[in-house]
This record gives C-alpha cells, structure tokens and sequence, in this order.
C-alpha cells in the first residue's frame, strides 16, 4: 500500500483530483456551478438523446405501414359503408319507379275496362329451355290466381296462367301450342281459334285457324278476343293478321298473327281474376210490332 501513495499512478491521481476540486470550489465560489453541470450534462445527454431519438425513427419506420394499413382499412370500410347505402338507396328508388309504373299502367286498364278485376305481378323468372317464352310471376293462389286466367300488358293479352302455387304461378303465352283462345278479326268480324305454333314463335307470331272460307280478313287487321269460352273478356288485343291462306283441310282458312304483347318484354303484367260481361240495352222494338 505505502508503495502505491509513492508511485507516479497515485501521483496522477492525486492531481487529477485536486484540478477537479479546485475547478468546482471555484464554480462554486464564481455562481457558475449549475450552468457547469448543466453544460457537462448536455454534453453527455445529446448523444444518448440522439442515440434514443434513432431508436424512435427506426420503430416508426417499422411500424408506420401497420398504422398506414390500419387507416386505410378504416377508410375502405367507410367507404363499403357508403356504397351498400347508395345501392340500398338505389334498389329503392328502382323498386318505387317499377311501382309507380305498374300502378300507371293499372290505372290506364282499370279505366279504360272498369269491369275488370286486376291484379298486378311482376315478372321474376323466365323458363329458359321454353321456345314459346313462358314466365314465372310472383303471384299464386294465396291473391287468388287460379289456372286459365288472362294475363296482360298495357300493349294486350300475353298469355294465361298455367300451374299455380301458393306465392307464384307460370304464364304460359300466345305461342304455347296448349293454348287457345277465341278471338276475332275487328274489320270483317270473322272469328277463330288462336294457337301456338312452335314454327311461328321466333316470329313472335301465333297461329288462327278455322277462319270461314269466305272471309274477307287481311294483312293489317287487328285481331282480339271474342270472349268466346267465358275466361277471357271480349276485346283485349291480341295482334296483327299478316296473312292467310287455305287450311291443310280446304274447309277453311288459317292466318298468322304477329302478337301485339311479346313475352321478352314483360317486366309488370296484370292478371284478370274477374270481370263483368258489358251488354248494350236492348234496342227498343218498332212501333209496329209492340204487342
């Protein structure tokens, strides 16, 4: 021990250490004590400032594209929120335009034929593998649709209800080979029977058979129903003849009509559940032939 308080080492200490206390005594003696310290640990806290401030951008930088992720996520979300609003508000205002369009057309049938009943459908499904183009619409049995009842558009007679449900029911149209109604020529008068013809259908056309051979019926004429069998009312277009010819039979004659309301455009139908036969009042008789 007595060795090392002689050697140079304890020497060097010694004065160290001294210059140390004599610079803080005279610190202390001058007021610059504090600006000192505070100096010496600036001088020390920079670096290790700088050094954490390092680590800080580095755990930015890693974690910036997560936060980045995250808002961008939060925007699509809004975003998605936005759009399912505008397509619900969208499906509305479609929804309300198909009904007001339907009740257009209602209104126009029901005042032109007040003696009809209708009941207004909306075409959900077409039967694909159907050359004849029949439709599902979403009425039944529960509106009171029954099998055999008219089916129309604002441009006449497409078809008659074929097998029903409860909730839905099949139309079957003009050009369905199983189906026939009465109709009649307006000009000339003459009556027939209109059927499907799988020929004619990619004509949209349908076929009129048992015509008299006498008829005077042309190409232009238009062509409704007669009322005849009691389902189908009097006078619902149906279609243009365009033209005739003699039967494979030669007792009458036959003529294709071009049907005024084609199934492909059929989006809102009405169907007839009832309606009143309208009678002219008889005409009051001669003067000479009253009883």
């Amino acid at each position: 021990m007595k060795d090392f308080f002689r050697s140079k080492t304890f020497k060097v200490i010694a004065v160290l250490l001294a210059a140390v206390l004599a610079f803080f005594l005279r610190a202390v003696y001058t007021g610059e004590l504090m600006p000192t310290l505070s100096h010496l640990g600036g001088a020390v806290a920079t670096p290790v400032g700088e050094f954490f401030a390092g680590i800080g951008r580095s755990l930015e930088d890693f974690f910036q594209p997560i936060l980045h992720g995250r808002e961008l996520q939060k925007q699509n979300e809004e975003l998605q929120a936005l759009v399912n609003e505008l397509t619900r508000r969208q499906v509305d205002y479609d929804e309300l335009k198909n009904q007001n369009d339907l009740y257009r057309q209602f209104f126009s049938i029901s005042d032109s034929n007040a003696d009809y009943t209708l009941e207004p459908a909306t075409v959900i499904a077409r039967v694909a593998d159907d050359p004849s183009g029949s439709f599902i619409i979403n009425i039944g049995q529960a509106q009171g649709i029954c099998s055999g009842m008219p089916v129309i558009t604002e441009d006449g007679l497409v078809g008659i209800v074929g097998r029903v449900s409860e909730q839905y029911c099949r139309v079957l149209t003009l050009m369905d080979p199983t189906v026939n109604v009465g109709v009649l020529d307006s000009a000339t008068l003459d009556t027939g029977i209109l059927t499907g013809d799988v020929s004619l259908a990619a004509d949209s056309a349908a076929r009129m058979d048992y015509l008299r051979l006498q008829s005077e019926a042309a190409s232009g004429d238009l062509i409704i129903t007669s009322g005849y069998g009691g389902m189908i009312p009097q006078g619902l277009t149906v279609g243009y003849l365009s033209e005739t010819a003699l039967a494979a039979t030669g007792l009458t004659l036959e003529g294709h009509v071009r049907l005024s309301a084609l199934p492909e455009n059929a989006r809102q139908v009405f169907v007839i559940t009832a309606y009143t036969v309208s009678r002219a009042p008889a005409e009051d008789p001669p003067a000479g032939d009253a009883p």
